[in-house]
């Protein structure tokens, strides 16, 4: 049901985000990945407050050690948001870590300095590729291969007034302000066919923005501060889905094992009380009333034999202000509930 698990989580390694308890942190702060482009594809996991100070660990085997901690720095404005893609132009295989602050994007590329073996076999560095100034405070970011890009993944900013501004890369693309806004909702990405951005916004409708409307109808232009004030210059959406409650977060997977083909996802909204599974065209597949109130939402790839050329299935994760975090299967039902020490912000599967 969502409430307190018998079972509890077994911790397998912990460490502390705070530096005696005095840096706070929100949804978003972390980013896992193959941050510095291993061969060996070894996972590292990146951490932002809010504070600023930006941590990477990399953890060598059960339980925390001084050595796992491989970067700690401070990069001079509050980290609202991590991302992990493809967002230099220089490759198309290598991910780079893209950082929100209030009022700037940054693109780092991470690379390993060696070290001796004695002190833990050496670090990360921090290296500033590009970065771009926003006129607007941000809020939140989704990226992906906007327009199908190809080896590449563009990034697109929510600002707290509406606002969603397109960085192809190195590049500001175009902007352009939501309808219907009051305060900034979640934001996520849907890939080819739909390739629209999905949010929710005061209305409590969940609505699509595909990516080409936007584009042509600004005709690669920033909105400018006439625009916000203008119903017929905002976007308009692909569709509207009257969900009657706010959301806390969305993620696109394919949950579905049935699903087949291109466009083989589902959209997953964690709302107030209530989680939703939507279809590509915007109606409501499924939903499941909690018992508690959700904090988080992620989802991860299963492995075979539910695998198949359309993709992995994924099962979804929910996180609740109880600390249960709880597993939603392809078929949509809940097969697994456990205790976590304490309420989670942020889940994901290494």
């Amino acid at each position: 049901k969502g409430g307190m698990s018998v079972f509890k989580a077994q911790e397998w390694w912990a460490t502390s985000c705070s530096e005696q308890g005095t840096e706070e942190l929100g949804a978003g702060c972390m980013a896992v990945g193959n941050l510095d482009n291993d061969p060996q594809e070894s996972t590292k996991i990146a951490v932002g407050t809010f504070n600023g100070i930006l941590r990477v660990w990399k953890p060598s085997g059960r339980e925390f050690k001084p050595q796992d901690l491989q970067l700690e720095q401070d990069l001079g404005a509050p980290i609202l948001q991590l991302g992990v893609g493809i967002f230099s132009s220089h490759s198309v295989t290598d991910v780079q870590l893209a950082v929100l602050h209030p009022k700037r994007l940054c693109v780092y590329g991470l690379t390993s300095v060696a070290g001796e073996e004695s002190a833990g076999g050496g670090f990360y560095q921090l290296s500033l590729l590009y970065k771009h100034n926003l006129a607007r405070s941000a809020f939140n970011f989704c990226f992906g291969p906007f327009g199908r890009a190809q080896g590449k993944d563009y990034i697109a900013v929510q600002s707290l007034d509406g606002e969603l501004t397109i960085i192809e890369q190195e590049r500001v693309s175009f902007s352009k302000f939501l309808p219907n806004f009051l305060v900034p909702g979640p934001l996520a990405y849907a890939p080819h066919p739909l390739d629209a951005f999905i949010t929710v916004n005061s209305e409590m409708h969940c609505d699509a923005f595909r990516y080409t409307v936007l584009s042509t109808s600004s005709a690669g232009e920033l909105a400018s501060d006439a625009d916000k004030d203008k119903e017929g210059k905002r976007a308009k959406a692909e569709w509207s889905c009257n969900l009657g409650e706010s959301a806390y977060g969305i993620t696109v997977c394919r949950n579905t094992a049935t699903l087949q083909g291109q466009g083989a996802f589902d959209i997953v909204v964690l709302g107030e009380h209530t989680v939703f599974w939507l279809d590509k065209q915007g109606g409501i597949k499924q939903q499941k009333r909690l018992d508690v109130i959700p904090t988080c939402i992620s989802a991860y790839p299963i492995k075979e034999p539910l695998s198949t050329s359309s993709g992995p299935v994924h099962n979804v994760l929910v996180g609740t202000s109880t600390g249960s975090m709880l597993v939603y299967n392809e078929k949509m039902h809940l097969v697994w509930a456990a205790q976590l020490p304490s309420a989670p912000v942020h889940l994901d599967v290494c």
